[in-house]
């Protein structure tokens, strides 16, 4: 792979991983409702998470994916049923009391990019774009594609659940900041909707 191949592949994964997809949403509406110390623990599982994934586009998933079919199907209903139960989770950790709702746990987090749309659709585009026949073993490009994903991922979530805290911070606790969280949810479901409609 040439050094112009590599940087356009990391502008490219600082473009997916810094915009708005159900992963940073939900790192965003964490941290606006129960701050950073709560959200860091789960960013790490997605991260954990976010490479078996990325791995087994490299080794020929992404061709399988590629082609539709009943697998593509069965991934659809996964990703919409996990990501309606992660909106879920993060409103009841707005609403409720505080101390009544349990926080998000290690082994929630593993599931955000495995059924994230978004991360699917990045993960295949990369790989055809920047990665098929670069001249590298698929040893290697499999690590350069996981490693660029893995470092955008833990860089962008943190930052976009730093931005929620700063909102927590901003406006306090309340009325309008549950309003907030529940929309950043919502919106967070809504852009699983859109990705799998495409």
């Amino acid at each position: 792979m040439d050094t112009a191949t590599l940087m356009a592949f990391a502008v490219f994964v600082i473009i997916m991983t810094g915009t708005p997809g159900p992963g940073n949403l939900a790192f965003l509406a964490i941290g606006a409702s129960s701050g950073y110390r709560t959200a860091f623990p789960v960013i790490i599982a997605s991260q954990i998470g976010s490479l078996p994934l990325n791995l087994a586009v490299a080794y020929g998933l992404g061709h399988i994916m590629a082609q539709g079919g009943i697998m593509v199907s069965v991934f659809k209903a996964l990703s919409l049923t996990y990501m309606a139960f992660l909106a879920w989770r993060i409103i009841s950790l707005t609403i409720r009391p505080k101390g009544e709702a349990t926080l998000l746990t290690f082994w929630e987090g593993l599931l955000i990019h495995p059924l994230s749309p978004k991360t699917w659709a990045m993960s295949l585009v990369a790989f055809s774009t920047f990665f098929a026949g670069n001249g590298l073993d698929l040893h290697a490009n499999a690590a350069i594609l996981a490693t660029g994903f893995l470092v955008g991922g833990m860089v962008f979530h943190s930052l976009w659940a730093l931005v929620g805290v700063s909102i927590l911070a901003l406006i306090g606790e309340g009325r309008l900041m549950r309003s907030i969280t529940v929309a950043m949810a919502l919106t967070m479901l809504a852009a699983t909707v859109w990705a799998l409609m495409l």
